[in-house]
């Protein structure tokens, strides 16, 4: 799967901006790529961390949202949930 970087710069034009806006304020080290050509599927991990966490949502960054790792998946409904969902999987 072919990514590229996704800049605070970028937008969805949907709630998913919040939850990369809150992300970005909690975790400063925060690596978001999007998988080409689609911009329904993002990569999270910290810069350090070979580990990635997954968000998938609707065309347009709507919800619902699903944050994945390797070993769960969470649905997310608002844009509370996905932060918090993107957080313990990147924390744990």
């Amino acid at each position: 799967m072919s990514t590229s970087d996704w800049t605070a710069d970028r937008t969805t034009g949907g709630p998913l901006d919040e939850v990369f806006r809150r992300l970005r304020e909690q975790v400063p080290d925060l690596v978001i790529e999007v998988a080409a050509p689609d911009h329904d599927h993002f990569l999270l991990r910290i810069a350090t961390s070979p580990e990635v966490v997954e968000l998938e949502c609707r065309p347009g960054g709507r919800p619902p949202f699903t944050v994945s790792d390797e070993y769960s998946q969470i649905p997310a409904a608002d844009i509370a949930t996905a932060t918090r969902a993107v957080h313990e999987l990147l924390s744990a």
